[in-house]
């Protein structure tokens, strides 16, 4: 597969994403014998937010985490792709170009 493949592949993998949410899950409790509670923790525009989030919604909610992961990593990598990319079509002008400017070495300078 070609690296411009893998970036179509990718594409088609994020639109899949239908939910995610941003953020740490993390499991409270106030002592033996009480019920865990649950809350959302997350940076958002340079603040810390907290949701408490009832134990009924906790599948779902870490489900949309996880997509949020997948989310990044395959961002990540097409990132990483699309730089690759970049790298080897300023390559290839770099040799046309550096081909068309190099005089040729049989033939004389000329003088003024």
């Amino acid at each position: 597969m070609t690296l411009l493949q893998r970036r179509q592949e990718i594409l088609k993998e994020i639109n899949t994403i239908t939910r995610m949410e941003r953020g740490k899950l993390c499991t409270q409790s106030l002592g033996p014998g009480i019920a865990p509670f649950y809350k959302l923790q997350c940076w958002h525009q340079g603040k810390n937010h907290t949701r408490y989030v009832p134990a009924d919604e906790v599948p779902a909610l870490q489900e949309a985490l996880a997509e949020h992961q997948r989310f990044q990593t395959l961002a990540e990598e097409f990132v990483e792709l699309t730089v690759a990319l970049t790298r080897a079509e300023q390559a290839a002008g770099a040799k046309k170009n550096s081909t068309q400017s190099k005089p040729n070495a049989t033939t004389k300078p000329k003088r003024s």
